[in-house]
């Protein structure tokens, strides 16, 4: 059952890649020359965030297979934290683009972040010392 879940996260982290490729790529050639340079480095800064933490979700999944072992919450915090973190600061960059008036995609940022924050401590904590 465990080496189940370990498995879709696996998938998912390779999916949430192959996102980030297409967005970057979105990013670096249909919007160099429509975002202004602010809103080009929100929309990068979300991108960034958002590969970090799909590499790290595919590295704890690897060492929780490794060790034998398996907590769910570090991968909750980080898809909380892609949704809340990464995709509002895109989604923030590209509002004019995409015809959004709500301002309030910049406002879930820091939550976002602290679910970053919150996945890797809870990995760091519950990490198996086998």
């Amino acid at each position: 059952m465990k080496s189940r879940k370990i498995t879709t996260h696996m998938k998912v982290a390779a999916v949430l890649c192959a996102l980030y490729v297409i967005l970057g790529a979105f990013g670096a050639h249909g919007l160099e020359n429509i975002l202004s340079p602010d809103q080009k480095a929100t929309y990068e800064t979300g991108l960034r965030y958002l590969i970090i933490h799909a590499i790290g979700l595919f590295i704890v999944q690897i060492i929780y297979y490794m060790k034998e072992s398996y907590n769910p919450y570090p991968s909750r915090f980080f898809y909380l934290g892609m949704l809340l973190f990464s995709a509002s600061l895109i989604l923030h960059a590209l509002k004019d683009v995409i015809g959004i008036e709500v301002n309030v995609f910049a406002r879930l940022a820091p939550i976002g972040g602290l679910s970053y924050i919150t996945g890797w401590l809870i990995f760091a904590y519950t990490l198996p010392r086998k």
